[in-house]
């Protein structure tokens, strides 16, 4: 409702008269002035007397204002920029009760209208958000039960570093929850829809959470922070109303939002968010794991939703291979897989995982195999680590085995990459130089013999050349470095070397 529509139906039975009409928003609230004020609210209508502003001091952005001055005077307020309209003093209060009523009836059905219509246009969480966040004036974040970052507003981005530090990397820290659930406000929360305050030491910004139910479970929360725009009375309304639209949109376009944690589910996801290993360990009563196991985790290289996640991509991993758990983590699917009656990842691992990435639009990371759950998160790390290393030295490959790109991830670990090319074996340099002048292939023609292990047989099927040419070759390559291709403490350094040449985007074949 805006100042012009209340101002048009509180005239049809009181007698009010508008000065000026230059705002044109909806109004958010109602208040007395009370001399008190340091700054008004642009979306709140205030009522009081014209003895409450002091002279030359500024009007409420909006306000209605009990005449007390001779009518037939000048006015003595400055108008412009504000909506001020003047009544007499006997009807302020009743005006003011009036508006109230009609405001707050307005305000949070129009809100849930204009949402839940929103919602069946986009049927996308973020536009909701969104749209809330510019209507409530400050920023919104929606979690699910376990803290998972489901939106978050970006038409009014958060501020908080806390919070955007959880918004950045997907999740809250299992400390983080711990301490949260621990905040008296919480803990005395009731099983409804009432806003509370949330108050947090660690951050400057005051709260107000709701709950966000389906079919009377709670599914979630939505999250205001407060930035700009201060808290007003009518916010914890019209966050309810925030809530009670994303319930609207979640029963209807996104079920995979209500759909319960299992208990190994939830067991996975809390390793990896960072609990304690001797409270999980305590919790391993009726929970049993294969005695041989890895990770897959599955990133999506299209986007088809967590939906598509959750119903298509888990129900067939699981088909693919039987008894397998999963949990979500950082846009993705973590699934930890059994091996039955072997020790290690099979070949027809590999080859199901590939048609498997490939129907489905997914790149996988494979960790090595271990036998204790205690060292699940670490494996899930090697598996995360084998799709990023993948997507830099085979963008093509979409199965990625840890065990292919350990020696990368050693390398990850180096404060300055740039500095890995010290380490590297002078030959490379000098073979890269001989090759440019002379147009040979000598740095190729060692790195396959090095990968096969230094047999001729092998490396001149690799390269397709006789193997009495190869054996030149190489003669060759031995002499113009210098080196001795017998020696396996050499041939050690030069395998690393190509490995550090690949890692620096070095190899061109």
């Amino acid at each position: 409702m805006t100042f012009s529509q209340l101002v048009q139906q509180i005239g049809k039975t009181q007698e009010i008269e508008t000065l000026s009409q230059e705002i044109d928003g909806d109004l958010q609230d109602v208040a007395l002035i009370d001399g008190m004020q340091e700054h008004y609210h642009k979306n709140t209508l205030y009522f009081g007397y014209d003895n409450q502003i002091k002279a030359g001091s500024p009007l409420p952005p909006q306000c209605i204002l009990a005449r007390s001055w001779d009518p037939d005077t000048p006015d003595v307020f400055p108008t412009g920029g504000v909506n001020l309209a003047l009544v007499e003093s006997p009807a302020l209060f009743s005006i003011f009760n009036q508006a109230k009523v009609r405001v707050e009836a307005t305000r949070s059905r129009g809100l849930y209208e204009e949402l839940t219509a929103l919602a069946d246009e986009t049927r996308s969480l973020e536009a909701v958000l969104n749209a809330a966040a510019i209507r409530l004036g400050n920023s919104l974040v929606f979690n699910d039960t376990t803290f998972k970052i489901i939106a978050s507003s970006t038409s009014i981005p958060v501020v908080d570093p806390l919070w955007k530090e959880n918004i950045k990397q997907g999740y809250c820290s299992y400390e983080f929850i711990q301490t949260v659930r621990e905040l008296e406000p919480l803990r005395n929360m009731t099983s409804s829809t009432e806003a509370v305050e949330v108050t947090c030491p660690e951050s400057p910004y005051r709260k107000l959470s709701c709950k966000v139910f389906h079919n009377s479970v709670q599914v979630g929360f939505v999250l205001m922070i407060e930035g700009e725009t201060l808290f007003l009375p009518s916010h914890r309304e019209m966050l309810r109303s925030v809530s009670h639209a994303l319930s609207y949109i979640i029963d209807r376009y996104h079920p995979e939002l209500h759909q319960g944690a299992s208990l190994y589910q939830q067991f996975l996801y809390d390793l990896l968010i960072g609990a304690p290993s001797d409270e999980m360990l305590a919790r391993l009563n009726g929970i049993d794991f294969p005695p041989r196991m890895f990770v897959l985790f599955l990133q999506p290289t299209q986007f088809l939703g967590r939906r598509h996640l959750k119903e298509q991509v888990t129900q067939r991993i699981k088909q693919t291979f039987p008894g397998t758990h999963v949990t979500y983590h950082k846009n993705g699917v973590v699934a930890l897989v059994p091996l039955r009656q072997t020790v290690e990842i099979l070949p027809e691992h590999l080859a199901s995982l590939k048609e498997f990435s490939q129907s489905e639009h997914v790149r996988a990371g494979i960790s090595n195999a271990f036998s204790h759950i205690e060292n699940f998160v670490t494996h899930y790390e090697q598996a995360h680590a084998a799709i990023e290393l993948g997507q830099k030295l085979a963008p093509d490959e979409t199965v990625c085995r840890y065990l292919d790109y350990q020696i990368f991830d050693l390398f990850s670990e180096v404060k300055n990459p740039d500095s890995l090319g010290r380490f590297c074996h002078p030959a490379l340099a000098l073979l890269r130089q001989y090759d440019h002048k002379n147009n040979t292939q000598f740095y190729q023609t060692l790195c396959v013999y090095l990968e096969c292990g230094g047999s001729i047989k092998l490396t001149s099927e690799r390269l397709f050349i006789h193997r009495n040419s190869l054996v030149y070759r190489m003669n060759r390559i031995a002499g113009v470095c210098q080196i001795d291709l017998e020696d396996p403490d050499t041939c050690l350094l030069l395998r690393i070397s190509y490995f550090i040449d690949r890692y620096n985007g070095l190899q061109s074949f």
